[in-house]
């Protein structure tokens, strides 16, 4: 019986917790947003198969990087590469049109590096063999999309 008192309390909280609302936000007309100082990122974490981890920072350095060059097309905010813990490396991808930029399968940013790669690279069957060799590196990866609010330093 303790269990089922616990339970139907646990319920209730959370229950409550659902409609619970900034006094603020409820004042405010219109959809909630983040506001107009959010930026938003697409963050992956990637883990290389075993033993593979020095040909993918390869094809990036001499491959990737230097299409994207060619093409003008951004560069990741930020790269970590870990010594510890499951993952090899950790990208930071701004995403400039906000939540939008989810709706393309290719952006236009996507398109111009895609074509500077096959430029570079001898041909569109030559890049695409390319990035498959690079995928097929992966053991895994997995991405989120959050956001920060950026400050006037941000803006600089």
């Amino acid at each position: 019986m303790q269990i089922f008192k616990w339970g139907k309390v646990l319920a209730v909280a959370a229950a409550l917790t659902m409609f619970a609302v900034p006094a603020s936000a409820q004042d405010d007309e219109g959809p909630i947003t983040q506001g107009e100082d959010a930026k938003y990122v697409s963050v992956t974490h990637v883990k290389y198969s075993p033993g593979k981890r020095e040909r993918a920072m390869e094809i990036i350095a001499e491959h990737f990087v230097k299409a994207s060059e060619a093409a003008g097309t951004p560069g990741p905010l930020g790269v970590i590469h870990f010594q510890t813990g499951e993952w090899d490396a950790l990208v930071v991808w701004r995403l400039e049109g906000g939540m939008a930029d989810l709706e393309w399968y290719r952006s236009e940013n996507d398109i111009k590096w895609f074509a500077a790669l096959a430029e570079q690279e001898g041909g569109e069957e030559a890049a695409g063999a390319l990035l498959a060799e690079y995928q097929g590196l992966i053991d895994k990866a997995e991405t989120d999309v959050g956001h920060y609010h950026a400050t006037e330093e941000d803006e600089e």
